[in-house]
């Protein structure tokens, strides 16, 4: 059948089908996060449709724009968000055969933003806190915690099992990167880690027994969206405790890489230094904290005056 310039307009085919089977596709690859993204797109779209289908006939520039001013105006999303919901309408049209993109051009330009951290007194404010022993809240304060000393995500944090442990360093396979990096451990975490460790505590045991993750089932996919559930119920908690804290910032357990990373740079780390800890493949995903150095170079001039 010969296309137009999207798609011929007899075209029938709904384009809420070919979501569905690239939801399954997704699933059987174990892609938690893309599955999460593009299911949550395609719930948008239906909404923005009123729950009708979707023709590829009737997919062209003009929809694609009404529904980014749908998402701006309605759904109330950031210009960041707007665009991965267009970028995944993009791969679903090319993997329909589309001639010329109707989505081309219709990008917006994501917006810049300053990475959020706590300062030292901050941190100690969260960890003098008065929490029980055991509970949620003391919990997620932990992982924060050792968010903040070690540099690693929440996903890789809740995976540790003792046997990455020998006492003086942590041995992680990065859940996001693949890359296996050897994280020395300081005093402070080893006494936060030593809590979790008890008489018949075995290698394969993970140290973080958070949120009946203990349970998981072994396929990629169930583990993904394990991580996700328990990383949002932990973001919550740790937003209570900052509360809690007195602290006015908005925060989230990636706020505690963040801080681990603005901490090393502020007593004088390199951007190479920081990007090993961080387990970066490139150090231009560390250059995001290079404001910070231009911040440490003005505190050097200014000790001239």
């Amino acid at each position: 059948m010969k296309l137009m310039q999207w798609f011929n307009r007899s075209n029938k085919t709904d384009l809420f089908d070919l979501g569905e089977k690239r939801l399954a596709q997704l699933k059987a690859e174990g892609r938690y996060s893309s599955y999460r993204n593009t299911r949550a797109t395609l719930r948008k779209l239906s909404r923005f449709r009123g729950g009708k289908p979707l023709p590829l006939g009737a997919v062209t520039p003009e929809l694609i724009a009404g529904f980014r001013e749908y998402l701006i105006k309605e759904e109330g999303n950031c210009n960041s968000t707007v665009t991965e919901n267009i970028k995944i309408l993009s791969l679903l049209l090319t993997q329909a055969g589309v001639s010329q993109d109707p989505c081309a051009g219709l990008m917006l330009k994501r917006e810049e933003h300053r990475r959020n951290y706590l300062l030292e007194e901050e941190l100690d404010r969260m960890m003098a806190l008065r929490l029980e022993e055991g509970s949620e809240l003391d919990r997620a304060r932990d992982i924060f915690y050792l968010e903040c000393r070690t540099g690693l995500r929440i996903s890789d944090l809740l995976q540790l099992c003792w046997g990455s442990f020998n006492g003086e360093t942590l041995q992680v396979k990065m859940q996001k990167t693949q890359r296996e990096v050897t994280v020395p451990v300081t005093k402070s975490v080893r006494r936060i880690l030593e809590k979790y460790r008890h008489l018949f505590s075995s290698a394969e045991e993970r140290i973080f027994p958070f949120l009946g993750m203990e349970e998981w089932r072994t396929d990629e996919f169930s583990l993904s969206r394990a991580l996700v559930a328990a990383t949002c119920r932990v973001n919550q908690l740790v937003k209570l405790i900052a509360e809690r804290a007195g602290i006015k910032k908005n925060i989230s357990t990636h706020v505690g890489r963040h801080t681990f990373a603005t901490m090393l740079i502020s007593k004088g780390a390199s951007i190479y230094e920081v990007k090993e800890l961080l387990g970066h493949r490139d150090v231009k995903v560390t250059q995001v904290y290079a404001h910070l150095l231009d911040d440490r170079k003005r505190e050097l001039m200014e000790m001239l005056e």
